[in-house]
């Protein structure tokens, strides 16, 4: 199976979750339905863990830290999302900053982390990415 269709497609999922979160009514807890979310994340994780899984050993020792400090960096993202949103934040606007800015962020990693290479093209590809989040956000105030 090739990543490619999957780059282009599960962003998707992120931006129907995101929608449905706007259906709620105000006096939901957001933060109470993302702990549902999380339980319900968990149960599908680790039925896909058991359907697809080549038995792979479970994560101890250093591996357990690391898993739970990712856990941990995904809740903190999430209440960000969250705050954005009841503050305010236009989703058309803060989702296109947000997914720009996600891919800049992992552009640098990928070359100061894991001095990953990249193309002319991936270049102009960053800086035209760059640019529309410039855009979006000086027309937004205005």
């Amino acid at each position: 199976m090739d990543w490619k269709p999957l780059a282009f497609t599960v962003p998707m999922l992120f931006v129907i979750f995101q929608a449905l979160s706007k259906t709620l009514p105000k006096t939901v807890s957001s933060f109470l339905v993302n702990a549902y979310a999380s339980v319900a994340a968990l149960v599908v994780m680790l039925l896909l863990y058991f359907l697809t899984s080549q038995k792979g050993s479970a994560p101890h020792g250093k591996s357990l830290w690391t898993a739970l400090a990712i856990g941990v960096l995904i809740g903190l993202g999430n209440f960000g999302i969250i705050k954005a949103y009841s503050l305010g934040a236009p989703q058309a606007i803060f989702t296109a900053m947000f997914y720009v800015t996600l891919i800049v962020y992992g552009v640098l990693f990928g070359l100061i982390v894991w001095h990953e290479h990249l193309r002319t093209i991936q270049v102009f590809g960053i800086v035209l990415a760059a640019v529309g989040v410039f855009l979006a956000a000086y027309f937004r105030n205005r």
